[in-house]
């Protein structure tokens, strides 16, 4: 009997879809919160559908809040004032990106775009405000969590701009 037969699906379970608390609840930004709190996070949340090769934003536009990928990948790029894109990282299900417009007016510092149909779930500026406003004990929580991420992106930017210098420092020394 192949092992690709009828019994082989007997006794396997189907895959679960992740609830969106779930979802929400393994993001770095979220994961501090009750099942409560998540449940309030869950009314405020917006679920958006981007089809293969549609801007989820643009660089240089104003930012309005932050995505999580619940299905599909997303590309960040920048392009601007250029004409080649440079790929900056390549999103799969439970990344998260744009963060930096949960802090209110900014521009977008690189472009989002659907690697493939891909289903977000977005928390804009507005949304963080209300719960600072409503909920202050998890407006601290969220508010904590995403000065976190960034420190810990800048961290990581950091990182990479010291190993590139380093690449370039001997290169420029041997021209001089």
């Amino acid at each position: 009997m192949r092992p690709d037969g009828i019994w082989s699906n007997i006794f396997r379970l189907g895959t679960r879809k992740e609830s969106l608390a779930e979802t929400l609840q393994n993001i770095p930004l979220f994961r501090d919160l009750s099942p409560k709190e998540l449940k309030t996070l869950e009314r405020l949340v917006h679920i958006r559908t981007y089809n293969a090769g549609e801007p989820v934003f643009v660089e240089t536009e104003p930012g309005a809040g932050m995505y999580v990928i619940r299905y599909g990948r997303v590309d960040i790029v920048l392009q601007y004032r250029s004409e080649r894109q440079l790929l900056l990282a390549e999103l799969e299900p439970g990344d998260f990106f744009g963060e930096m417009a949960l802090l209110g007016d900014t521009t977008r510092s690189a472009t989002a775009v659907a690697r493939e149909r891909s289903e977000l779930i977005g928390f804009f500026h507005p949304d963080l405000i209300d719960i600072i406003n409503l909920h202050p004990g998890m407006g601290a929580k969220v508010s904590l969590a995403l000065a976190k991420t960034l420190a810990e992106r800048l961290r990581y930017t950091n990182s990479q701009l010291r190993d590139i210098w380093q690449i370039r420092e001997p290169n420029e020394e041997s021209i001089r």
